[in-house]
């Protein structure tokens, strides 16, 4: 005799439809993202355009993702674009366009940072060991930085690094004295000689107390004697129209 089927109730169960949906949009942007960096020169202009197809295409025209969940349920997803992030992403991308232009591109490191974009110089590029007047060889270096710093409008942190290695002269008696020579030189250096207005700089020393690799090795002391150039995300053009707001 045959046995009666009952039909088996529905399952209910899984991610809801719109994850699907903001998945594939994260995916897309995240595969759009790893193009970009894979490219060894990037049309800026192009970039700006394609960032506000993105923006009108997924965020709407004012930056805000509209709900695909049952507004009945009070479920809603907002995802505001993060304009200061997109601000420092195009320096970042102007910048190494730049030293890729000058040949610098090996010779200065650049990346991002929550702060902003650093340039990071190693202290045999600019200095003498154990000294903090620039050698004439970089000037021509400091030059064309100078030319990267002039097209932006941002506050710029000079910091300076060192090992751990001691130093005691009368001039420095400790590394705290060297880093903090070397930061206003390149400082003094980019305002007074390529005409920058010195009321963008911050100049900074950190010592032997920053490192970025071990001090332990040859190359990793050489990797924590450096110079960093910080393209801030703080934009004074920014804080100038809220001030006479």
């Amino acid at each position: 005799m045959r046995k009666s089927r009952h039909a088996q109730p529905r399952q209910e169960g899984g991610a809801p439809e719109w994850m699907t949906t903001y998945s594939d949009m994260v995916t897309l942007l995240l595969a759009f993202f790893v193009l970009l960096f894979s490219y060894s020169v990037i049309d800026v202009i192009k970039f700006q355009q394609i960032m506000s197809s993105i923006q009108v295409t997924f965020l709407g025209q004012d930056g805000i993702m509209e709900s695909s969940l049952d507004p009945s349920r009070g479920e809603m997803i907002e995802l505001a674009v993060d304009h200061k992030f997109e601000d420092v992403l195009m320096t970042y991308l102007e910048v190494k366009n730049h030293l890729q232009e000058e040949g610098l591109a090996n010779i200065i490191d650049v990346r991002i940072e929550d702060r902003g974009v650093v340039l990071e110089i190693q202290d045999r590029l600019l200095f003498d060991t154990g000294r903090a007047e620039i050698r004439s060889e970089a000037r021509e270096l400091l030059v064309k930085v100078a030319g990267i710093l002039a097209n932006v409008p941002n506050q710029i942190i000079v910091e300076g690094h060192t090992d751990n290695v001691p130093i005691q002269t009368a001039q420095y008696p400790s590394n705290w004295e060297l880093s903090v020579d070397r930061a206003v030189r390149v400082v003094r250096y980019l305002s007074e000689r390529q005409g920058i207005d010195p009321e963008r700089f911050l100049a900074t020393g950190y010592g032997e107390f920053q490192p970025v690799a071990s001090n332990e090795t040859v190359q990793g002391r050489a990797k924590n004697r450096r110079v960093n150039i910080v393209i801030s995300e703080v934009n004074l053009l920014d804080r100038e129209v809220d001030y006479y707001q």
